[in-house]
């Protein structure tokens, strides 16, 4: 796609979040490699997977911090690298380095689908790196830091921001299983085994951003590799397919209504009760005559 093997073009996706239409488009992110010449690049599974690992050691590992009032975190490639390690994920530090630099260098420009523009912004608004000789010298000293994207700073202050079986979740082969579970995690609240899930596949390849191939049983397998998967990492129980068809028998549509596994239900409940405890503190903090 790349126009002289350096220049990408502007990425369009539309896609629905609780009810709202919503058009985001993707500048990529231009660096210069290692031979000295430039490139763009999208952001990808990689990027993904970093910025995944960042929140994790913000939230879990008490790295977190916060700049000019937004979230980031603070770290170094070695813990980086130490903690994709641990998940199965292996990258050289250089490589890491540079999915640091696409965060921070792609931007975000999402809107809402009647054209009001919500906000633009990187994936990391902020990157501090340490001089390349002291990380690779000194890896585990040389401290680096991120500022999140704005609208996970949003999730967290507003405490939307809900927690899953990350390990799980980071152990996928298929980046749309990684989508799907965090989906389940952040909508299915009421999760039980009297209300199960339903999902469209229209509704999977419009709202994840995977690749649409123009053969619909191709767009199927995909969704039922994942889904797979996630009944593998005892996440889905089991799963119901009702298929839509067309003229000549062709594939439409497919609703799938999935059965959460009881370790699901129990991390729904956790989460709903985190959600409840820091509610009630938040109430009780802003509350306080001596609060502000």
């Amino acid at each position: 796609m790349r126009e002289g093997g350096k220049y990408l073009p502007l990425m369009q996706r539309h896609f629905r979040h609780r009810g709202e239409g919503y058009h985001v488009v993707i500048r990529p992110a231009r660096l210069v490699n290692r031979e000295g010449k430039e490139k763009e690049y999208y952001p990808g599974i990689r990027e993904e997977l970093v910025e995944d690992a960042l929140r994790k050691l913000a939230l879990e590992q008490f790295y977190g911090a916060y700049f000019d009032n937004q979230a980031g975190v603070q770290f170094t490639v070695y813990q980086l690298n130490k903690e994709l390690q641990s998940l199965g994920h292996e990258f050289k530090r250089s490589s890491l380095v540079d999915a640091l630099r696409i965060c921070s260098g792609v931007l975000l420009t999402i809107a809402k689908e009647d054209g009001d523009l919500m906000m633009e912004s990187p994936i990391f608004p902020l990157l501090l790196l340490g001089r390349k000789k002291d990380w690779v010298k000194h890896p585990k000293d040389t401290r680096c830091y991120v500022k999140f994207h704005p609208l996970v700073t949003q999730s967290i202050s507003c405490l939307t921001y809900r927690q899953f079986d990350y390990a799980s979740y980071m152990h996928y082969t298929h980046r749309l299983s990684r989508w799907l579970h965090k989906r389940l995690a952040h909508n299915y609240s009421q999760a039980g085994l009297l209300h199960p899930y339903t999902i469209r596949l229209s509704t999977i390849l419009r709202d994840s951003g995977t690749h649409h191939s123009l053969r619909a049983s191709n767009n199927a397998r995909q969704v039922e590799e994942a889904l797979t998967e996630l009944q593998e990492w005892d996440i889905v129980m089991s799963l119901t397919r009702d298929v839509l068809r067309g003229p000549r028998h062709s594939l439409v549509d497919i609703t799938y209504t999935l059965l959460p596994t009881m370790t699901f239900i129990e991390e729904v409940k956790k989460a709903n009760r985190r959600v409840k405890l820091l509610s009630t503190k938040r109430f009780a903090r802003e509350s306080s005559p001596h609060s502000g």
